[in-house]
């Protein structure tokens, strides 16, 4: 009886420890890889996250051709440092090598493989390659944060580079695109710090490149089938690691593209062509551009172009751009001049523009809008005309050391008043601040506030996962770390943030095997990310040997 009993207790034990865990046993002998067949191919599922050293993918299973590795087979496999991959295999799914850290060397020896988005991305050791030599596409993120990537050595098939293919591979020294390739997908060497250039095959009808700057039509961000590219040349990519301080584009160009020169910390001095139309998303987004001159014919000016470029002092915009939403965030800029034709002051303009203490606006000007001057700290008097009807929220928010010189009963005064924001009446030649409910405005000007602006109180609109932690795979009952972990939040004013810090988890410890789901909760708002939970070897022998003992 005292034998059943701690036979009973033990047992009893274990299902409190072990609750919500699926046990699975694997043949003796059976190697990291674990494959499945089917009636007549094989799938490499998965591999055991102890598994190191060189992996040789067999070419069949007890006499069945293995064809394809799955989606997230090998994902945080951090052990593994180099792959042989058999000609039999025609199909690597999506993020199959995930997050691999340690892989150092990938071989394909066949010729034709459909390689998924995302196979390689994350692994940051990754520097030799060898493509299957049929390869179609480059799919897109392949690459993506591929550090230690050296070179690579695109086949002479390849029709299509996805989108950030090779984001952030920092490494690269050159990408020489062969004749075939028709479509390179938006962003795809974003963050290539250390390409010298980039060289077109001569042969190629789409693409060419021209000192090593990259050229070819501007691709559509909706078009995520590649089938239509608009035919508008634009500069897709110029190389940061150019040694050149200067460039002139191309004449004919309608486009400058999403980070184009971004992060290029030579060039100093740009000449844009006349007829450019547009200026994309993070265009100079960090680099150390410190003069340019913006042509008459552009039109918009987007997201970040300009923005944190620290050298660039000065700018004109004009009067045919319609649109530079954020276009000056955070840059080095101390003096703007908006030409005679302007409309709108966009939003968030120059916000962060701590440097910026003159600024010329128009009697064109209509609307000043949210953000626009947020956060310049040096601006001092700002002359509004009264041909402004409209200034939106927080449009001088944080501007401390501000004084608006403003018409008389014009809408930049109401909106002084009504924020508490110092404020001359022209002709006037002090400052003024809005009256109090007791006191009668009179001829003789009030003292200057010495009240600096308030942010306004925003609500948070949303919260969703910007980047997932740094592990995202763990043992039973391991404590989960958020290292890496960042939130975008969302304001309802249309603003956003990015933190790393102040959130909760519904989960702390890996609690059940498989895939769990771990909620977080910042401010009442919730999203959510999935770890993989596993047995430890150690945590198979226990339960193996409990079970043993158990049955005796």
């Amino acid at each position: 009886m005292k034998k059943i009993a701690k036979a009973v207790s033990v047992l009893l034990a274990m299902i409190f420890i072990f609750s919500g865990m699926t046990v699975s046993v694997f043949a003796a002998g059976e190697s990291s890889l674990t494959i499945k067949i089917y009636d007549d191919f094989a799938v490499v599922t998965s591999c055991m996250e102890f598994a190191s050293g060189v992996i040789d993918i067999p070419s069949e299973k007890d006499g069945i051709p293995v064809t394809t590795i799955a989606t997230n087979a090998f994902e945080n496999c951090n052990k593994i440092t180099q792959i042989n991959i058999p000609a039999s295999v025609t199909k690597v799914g999506d993020g199959a090598f995930n997050n691999c850290a340690e892989l150092v060397t990938v071989a394909f020896a066949g010729e034709k493989c459909d390689i998924g988005d995302a196979a390689f991305k994350s692994c940051s050791k990754l520097s030799s390659i060898t493509l299957p030599s049929g390869l179609k596409k480059i799919a897109d993120e392949t690459f993506y944060d591929c550090t230690s990537l050296v070179e690579i050595d695109i086949p002479d098939t390849v029709e299509v580079i996805g989108k950030e293919a090779f984001r952030i591979c920092q490494s690269l020294a050159q990408v020489n695109i062969p004749a075939s390739v028709k479509v390179i997908g938006k962003n795809a060497f974003i963050g290539c710090t250390s390409v010298e250039a980039y060289n077109v095959a001569s042969e190629n009808e789409v693409y060419s490149s021209v000192n090593g700057v990259l050229y070819g039509p501007y691709q559509s961000p909706y078009d995520d089938n590649y089938s239509s590219p608009v035919a508008d040349k634009t500069l897709i990519q110029y190389p940061a690691g150019k040694a050149d301080t200067a460039y002139t584009v191309e004449a004919g160009t309608l486009i400058i593209g999403d980070c184009a020169f971004g992060n290029s910390k030579n060039i100093t001095s740009v000449v844009l062509p006349d007829g450019l139309r547009r200026i994309d998303a993070y265009a100079f987004n960090e680099s150390s551009v410190a003069q340019i001159s913006i042509p008459s014919t552009v039109t918009k000016i987007s997201k970040q172009a300009f923005g944190k470029c620290a050298a660039l002092k000065s700018i004109t915009i004009p009067a045919s751009v319609t649109d530079f939403d954020s276009a000056f965030y955070m840059s080095g800029i101390e003096s703007v001049t908006i030409a005679n034709g302007v409309k709108t002051i966009s939003s968030k303009a120059f916000e962060g523009c701590a440097a910026l203490t003159s600024v010329s606006i128009p009697s064109s000007v209509e609307k000043i809008g949210m953000g626009a001057f947020y956060g310049c700290t040096a601006l001092g008097k700002l002359e509004i005309p009264a041909s402004v009807k409209t200034i939106e929220n927080d449009a001088f928010g944080r501007c401390d050391n501000i004084t608006l010189v403003v018409e008389v009963d014009s809408a930049a005064q109401s909106y002084a008043e009504e924020n508490d924001i110092r404020f001359i009446v022209k002709a006037n030649d002090e400052p003024t601040t809005k009256p109090t409910e007791t006191t009668k405005p009179t001829t003789k000007p009030t003292e200057p506030s010495t009240k600096p602006t308030e942010p306004s109180k925003k609500e948070i609109a949303s919260v969703q996962i910007y980047k997932l932690p740094n592990k995202t795979s763990y043992y039973y009952k391991e404590a989960i770390d958020t290292s890496g972990l960042e939130l975008e939040v969302v304001y309802t004013d249309g603003s956003s943030e990015i933190i790393r810090s102040g959130y909760k988890l519904s989960h702390t410890t890996c609690t059940e095997r498989g895939t769990l789901n771990v909620e977080v909760e910042y401010m009442g708002c919730r999203d959510s990310f999935q770890i993989e939970v596993s047995f430890a070897w150690w945590q198979w022998i226990i339960w193996i040997l409990l079970l043993g003992f158990i049955w005796y």
